[in-house]
């Protein structure tokens, strides 16, 4: 009987400790079927002022820039100027041997003297032209002379006011060359035309350079105001549109490090520049000219610098991290319905699929999508203008658990900061 007994007992722990198995394998099972919690990163929507910045890079260079070329050609005589050099407006930069110049203005003087006794000589015969025919024409009223003499004297008269008349114009002709050969002489000597200083000097005494006329002419020198500088970028056609004049700005220059520059917008340009055009990778960008203000002649033509565009300042805005907003679809798409023993199709008419924007709210543990309306952002957050409270915690990592991992009550666990 006590055998029994303990046979029995022994029969009841087995079975205990099975079931104690089987009870562990399904706690353990629906542990590991259970859904794991996406590890995220949160931030609580928060007020702040937002300032949307353009960034783009580009070159220093002067405000004012002037290539100095000469107008006549010939030889360099003077150079009395150095690369770096500052000059005033009228100093001396260059001058061109005139000696051929010289010889042309007397030329010219001695055509527009002999024009002159030409114009004298022409003056006495049509005075003497003129009393000839006055006399004839009394004689021919008198029948003194005939038809034929009177003819020929008034035709003298006219022919010797057309001579003077042409003495006249010759004396303007020439008097013109004359202006013309002296400007010639004077320009020989090219003098600053601003105050500023030598940025490139490409000639020297004793070389010849062609001068300006019909075609472009051998630049020497250029001369810049270093006390008016800007940095000229180039900004692409999405954010063209949100640049205006007068627009703050910060610059930093590589050669300075974080230094910063202040500056505003002066110029836009409405012309496009097109790159790799007829390409996937055509890219097309506006010229934006920005004055750089407390420069202090520390800039020179040429620095590389990056410029922050203030393109807005919004005040009390209520923000989010930029990456917390997503896009989710909703609706379903159109479905084609074949009924059985029928050769007839139809298409159900239900909603094509639309993308909503919004942020994943978190509540209860849990994340929630909540749409969102969004404004303009900063580096690092976007403005929430509808749909959003003050303090609300929403999902801001990671990338992967925003964009694809996360839905609507799906559980999720803060990541350890």
């Amino acid at each position: 009987m006590s055998k029994q007994k303990s046979l029995l007992n022994r029969r009841n722990i087995l079975l205990g400790c099975a079931a104690l198995v089987i009870a562990g394998g399904v706690l353990f099972a629906v542990i590991r079927l259970r859904e794991k919690p996406v590890v995220v990163t949160t931030e609580k929507a928060f007020i702040k002022e937002v300032v949307h910045l353009v960034t783009a890079t580009g070159k220093i260079e002067p405000e004012l820039v002037v290539a100095m070329s000469p107008d006549v050609s010939g030889e360099i005589i003077e150079l009395p100027v150095k690369d770096g050099q500052s000059v005033n407006k009228g100093d001396l930069l260059f001058k061109i041997q005139p000696d051929i110049y010289i010889n042309q203005v007397e030329q010219s003087l001695a055509q527009l003297n002999a024009a002159r006794s030409q114009n004298l000589e022409a003056q006495s015969r049509k005075l003497k032209a003129e009393d000839d025919f006055r006399k004839a024409s009394l004689l021919y009223r008198e029948r003194l002379i005939s038809e034929s003499d009177f003819i020929a004297s008034k035709t003298n008269a006219q022919a010797a006011r057309a001579t003077y008349q042409s003495s006249l114009y010759t004396i303007a002709q020439n008097k013109s060359l004359l202006d013309q050969n002296q400007d010639r002489l004077k320009k020989s000597i090219v003098r600053a035309p601003i105050s500023g200083s030598i940025i490139a000097l490409n000639s020297k005494p004793g070389e010849r350079v062609v001068g300006t006329g019909q075609f472009p002419g051998t630049e020497v020198l250029r001369l810049a105001n270093l006390d008016s500088m800007q940095v000229k970028v180039e900004v692409n056609e999405n954010d063209i549109v949100n640049v205006k004049a007068g627009n703050p700005v910060s610059i930093t220059v590589d050669a300075y490090g974080d230094r910063i520059f202040r500056g505003i917008v002066h110029e836009i340009s409405n012309s496009a520049i097109s790159k790799a055009a007829g390409t996937q990778e055509e890219v097309t960008n506006f010229s934006v000219k920005i004055r750089i203000f407390n420069h202090d002649r520390l800039l020179k033509p040429g620095m590389s610098a990056t410029a922050d565009i203030e393109a807005q300042r919004v005040k009390d805005a209520l923000v989010v991290p930029i990456q917390s907003v997503t896009m989710r679809s909703s609706g379903t798409a159109a479905q084609i319905v074949k009924p059985e023993k029928s050769d007839i199709t139809i298409i159900s008419k239900t909603r094509a699929p639309e993308s909503r924007q919004g942020v994943f709210v978190i509540n209860g543990g849990k994340a929630w999508f909540r749409p969102v309306k969004t404004g303009t952002t900063d580096n690092t957050h976007i403005i929430v203008t509808g749909g959003l409270k003050k303090g609300e915690e929403v999902v801001s990592g990671s990338y992967t658990a925003i964009t694809t991992e996360l839905s609507d009550g799906r559980l999720v666990k803060k990541q350890q900061q």
